[in-house]
């Protein structure tokens, strides 16, 4: 598993617009994932062997524009040679430009030390991409229970030139069912931000 491959659903979220699918009347979603099933607002993986409730009046975030996300992400920091056929997408959901969920796992047959250093240089990695890009940012390491799976934490603060805080990354990952699990939950207010992570943490893993 290449660590860059992990890390391009990471690299932007703020800095993109994600387009979405919505509107009055209720919509396949299942296009929208490359594993998973809808039922109402239930997403469930079955490869994961997880569950989450996502709100019914937030939007899910079509594939096509998460891909799009990605191929800016990789011209950003001078990518050419990443692979995402990996990669497999599954619940990602926003409320506006900058409040938004995404979730995705890719196959993991390493042991505990080499995850370790995988996550090691992601965080590095995610760091530096936002210094390269002049933005000051404030970042913390930690961990979140969820349900029975024990996530690592990489909160990260961006800040504008007049030191105001303006966009906001919460990437937490763990190994489910020997597969490297990601979610990332983006937010600009302490709201929105407990919105997600209370439905993330409310979420079931069997």
């Amino acid at each position: 598993m290449k660590v860059k491959q992990l890390l391009i659903p990471v690299l932007t979220i703020a800095l993109f617009i994600l387009n979405a699918c919505g509107g009055g009347s209720k919509k396949d979603y299942s296009k929208e994932v490359d594993e998973g099933t809808f039922s109402g607002n239930i997403f469930t993986s079955q490869a994961l062997g997880w569950t989450m409730e996502f709100p019914d009046n937030w939007m899910i975030t079509s594939k096509s524009s998460l891909e799009s996300l990605d191929e800016r992400s990789k011209a950003i920091a001078g990518d050419s040679t990443s692979n995402m056929s990996g990669i497999k997408r599954t619940l990602a959901f926003q409320k506006n430009f900058d409040n938004n969920f995404q979730s995705s796992w890719e196959d993991f047959s390493g042991d505990e030390a080499q995850y370790k250093r995988i996550i090691s240089n992601i965080h590095k990695m995610i760091y530096n991409n936002y210094l390269n890009q002049r933005t000051t940012l404030d970042s913390i390491n930690g961990t979140q229970k969820i349900g029975n799976i024990l996530f690592d934490t990489y909160q990260i603060a961006l800040y504008d030139r007049d030191n105001k805080n303006f966009a906001n990354q919460l990437l937490l990952t763990s190994i489910v069912k020997n597969k490297f699990m990601t979610v990332t939950i983006a937010y600009n207010n302490d709201a929105d931000r407990k919105k997600m992570l209370d439905l993330f943490k409310k979420s079931a893993f069997k």
